[in-house]
């Protein structure tokens, strides 16, 4: 089978799309993903896809924690600032505002959710490596509905 041939069965997968913070040390750092689902009831925990060789993926290794920030359907800005690497500037991230929770890894103040993460396991899947993180904290900053790949007009489907 060529590679191409799952391509449109691919493209129909649903996904959402995050911003996934992580820390080492002082800095903290946050990346748009969408490789995102929990994993297990109890304990509470979640895995998310990071590329191997990733900035984040270094930093979870380094720190064993993560933040995922759920993002609004009306934010498509707020996730594009996070395509790209994003600087820390006292408590703001490449202009964006968050705090610190239990982890110490980002939550952003405009995130319709969050959870933060201690990592259980770290798999190796491909390009990408799993972190699967037990979840310590979380919560709902306010209701709106949760930003998804298609509502980008964005597709994944290599």
């Amino acid at each position: 089978m060529p590679p191409e041939a799952a391509k449109p069965a691919l493209e129909q997968i649903s996904y959402g799309l995050y911003v996934v913070g992580s820390k080492n040390g002082d800095e903290v750092n946050g990346m748009t993903a969408n490789w995102l689902t929990q994993v297990s009831f109890e304990p509470r925990m979640v895995a998310v896809a990071v590329e191997a060789q990733s900035h984040t993926m270094a930093n979870i290794r380094a720190s064993r924690v993560f933040s995922v920030n759920v993002i609004a359907e009306e934010d498509t800005a707020l996730i594009e600032k996070f395509v790209e690497p994003q600087r820390r500037a006292g408590n703001k991230l490449g202009g964006v505002a968050f705090r610190t929770g239990e982890t110490g890894c980002p939550i952003l103040e405009q995130a319709t959710a969050w959870l933060e993460c201690a990592v259980e396991q770290i798999v190796p899947a491909g390009d990408h490596e799993l972190a699967i993180g037990r979840v310590v904290d979380g919560g709902a900053q306010r209701e709106a509905e949760p930003l998804t790949l298609r509502a980008m007009g964005w597709s994944y489907g290599e």
